[in-house]
């Protein structure tokens, strides 16, 4: 599973979703555009020089507006390559969309069906004729409508950066039907501003739902106010010394972050995506042994930010196949990072307060914190097998039922 996919899976559960309100307040309404019957559907990805799309329609509303279904004219998964034609030229002459300067070429470049409920042809295209993203594109659509006026299109803006739009599968810009069959769309009235704060929740939600990302942080912060002695832990004694770790682990976190991201965007850091991710459970694996061995010795700063360039690199592999680095990629990172830092932040301002109040009780120093590196240990040791290996260890059927049922 690519770790795309797995970032969506993961930011769709309803834990998460509960989690991302609470914790970076998003608080925007989404419209669901799950395909439904009777409905066509247009996805844009807007790009600062280019624009493509395409056209999704259910085989099944097609052919019944147009009387084909049952008879020999009939559109079917195992003909689809014959009549492809005749279904690209029916929406060339229903779909057109244009900018300031008049009508822009559709582009048809190839065809696929999506296995859904009443087979979805899709068919990719580019706008031609962009020399530049206009401010704002015309459409003029009138799939099936006059066959069946219940029928609707929706247009779906999957990609905009000026917007802050980022791989939208859910949210409806504009609702088609046979009395609003012309409409135009604003591409850039939000402006910058709108995609930098986008990518500024994007780095915080990465940051505080990343649950690998999380446990590396958290095992980091565990000993911040703690010095070793001796070979045990003993409480600092006062606040100074606590800042000054928390601070050197959340600037090494951050610059490796930004290091990563800007040499993977622009080619010069590329591992297999297996590396990658078997690295970021280990740095998990490493921090959580220092709490239990004096692995780091003083080296901190270089540990903590070269077992972070991986972490940066995930994220830059996420984000690349999301296309939010090939627009503004100086202002991508910067928000992108902010939005991590801030995202940290938040996990360390719950933390490090909590951590400093228990420093002096051996309860924690003595039990807690080993017991929290054990099992920080055999969570991330389970990723580290899983991810190297590619495999899958049920370890959430080893869990007891009634924990079972509390976990999305």
């Amino acid at each position: 599973m690519t770790r795309r996919r797995s970032i969506r899976r993961f930011l769709r559960s309803t834990c998460v979703r509960w989690c991302l309100c609470l914790l970076v307040g998003s608080g925007a309404a989404v419209e669901s555009a799950a395909h439904n019957a009777g409905s066509s559907y247009l996805y844009l990805q807007i790009y600062p020089e280019s624009i493509s799309g395409r056209f999704e329609i259910a085989l099944s509303d097609l052919n019944t507006a147009l009387g084909f279904s049952g008879t020999e004219l009939e559109i079917t998964a195992d003909n689809l390559d014959q009549r492809i034609d005749f279904l690209q030229t029916y929406y060339l002459e229903h779909v057109s969309i244009s900018d300031d300067r008049g009508p822009l070429s559709i582009d048809l470049t190839t065809h696929d069906l999506l296995d859904a409920e009443g087979g979805y042809v899709l068919m990719p295209f580019n706008l031609g004729g962009l020399d530049r993203v206009p401010k704002a594109l015309v459409f003029e659509y009138s799939i099936l409508f006059d066959e069946d006026p219940g029928h609707r299109g929706f247009l779906l803006v999957e990609h905009n950066w000026a917007t802050g739009t980022f791989a939208n599968e859910n949210r409806v810009s504009l609702v088609f039907g046979p009395d609003s069959r012309r409409q135009v769309f604003d591409l850039t009235s939000s402006g910058r501003l709108r995609g930098f704060l986008a990518l500024v929740h994007l780095g915080a939600e990465h940051m505080v739902l990343g649950l690998d990302h999380v446990f590396f942080l958290v095992a980091l912060l565990l000993p911040v106010a703690l010095r070793r002695e001796g070979g045990v832990w003993q409480p600092q004694k006062t606040a100074q010394p606590v800042l000054w770790n928390v601070l050197t682990i959340v600037t090494a976190f951050v610059a490796a972050h930004a290091v990563a991201l800007i040499l993977a965007a622009l080619g010069l850091l590329r591992l297999p995506e297996a590396l990658v991710e078997t690295m970021i459970a280990a740095s998990t694996t490493l921090a959580a042994l220092n709490l239990l061995f004096p692995l780091f010795r003083g080296r901190i700063w270089w540990i903590v930010f070269g077992l972070s360039l991986f972490h940066g690199m995930g994220f830059a592999g996420g984000l690349m196949d999301l296309g939010v680095l090939d627009d503004h990629l100086g202002l991508s990172v910067l928000a992108f990072n902010i939005g991590i830092e801030i995202g940290q932040m938040m996990i360390v301002a719950v933390i490090v307060p909590l951590l400093f109040a228990v420093r002096r009780l051996e309860l924690y120093r003595n039990v807690f914190l080993k017991v929290a590196a054990v099992g920080l240990i055999l969570v991330s040791g389970v990723w580290v097998i899983e991810r190297a290996f590619g495999v899958d260890i049920p370890m959430r059927e080893l869990l007891p039922a009634s924990v079972q049922k509390v976990l999305p």
